[in-house]
């Protein structure tokens, strides 16, 4: 019990640590630019939408950290990865523009990419359970498999536009993705009215 409490301990610092420094960076630079509200559109205001963007990227590594410790590391790199896209995008963001970034530096979206896709497989494990049976494992699987598949392909336009990927297989993809995500809790409810 007592590795357990320290290992959520020091989650919660990390937790701390991670949120502190980035709202130092969102409050140097809310401070730092003029008072002028063109100023503070331009800039400011998406630098925060970037800061919850990313916070809510990696709330799934804590979670699935605290429920299925097993998964410590998966958590811990979606918790690395949300907070290297946030300093990377913010970076490229404050030094180019508002929308310089997007079209110029593919590895800061990439990475973007990255951090989302791994907080949304965090979210999908933090929620099995031991006694999952194989229709609702299965159900996690395939959603894992789509997205990543989702990924790549928002990967492989970045890197090269006009693919030719096409609206209906984005579409497709995107309608498994969420019939897998969504899946998992009604088939938990339907083996539990099942009779052992």
């Amino acid at each position: 019990m007592g590795g357990q409490e320290i290992r959520r301990a020091t989650l919660g610092r990390i937790g701390v640590a991670a949120l502190g420094l980035g709202a130092a960076v969102l409050i140097v630079t809310i401070l730092g630019h003029s008072d002028s509200n063109e100023d503070v559109n331009s800039k400011v205001f998406p630098a925060v939408i970037l800061f919850v963007l990313f916070s809510l990227s990696s709330l799934p590594g804590f979670r699935l950290i605290e429920r299925q410790p097993q998964l410590t590391g998966l958590g811990g790199l979606t918790i690395g990865l949300s907070v290297a896209a946030y300093i990377v995008a913010l970076e490229a963001f404050l030094s180019n523009g508002p929308f310089v970034f997007l079209a110029g530096h593919s590895a800061v979206l990439t990475l973007a990419i990255v951090a989302v896709a791994a907080g949304q497989a965090s979210l999908l494990l933090s929620f099995k359970r031991d006694d999952d049976g194989p229709l609702v494992d299965a159900a996690v699987l395939g959603s894992m498999i789509v997205l990543m598949l989702l990924a790549v392909l928002v990967i492989v336009e970045i890197s090269e536009p006009g693919t030719q990927i096409g609206r209906k297989t984005w579409a497709v993809v995107s309608v498994l993705y969420l019939l897998g995500a969504l899946l998992p809790p009604c088939l938990r409810l339907v083996e539990a009215e099942e009779p052992s």
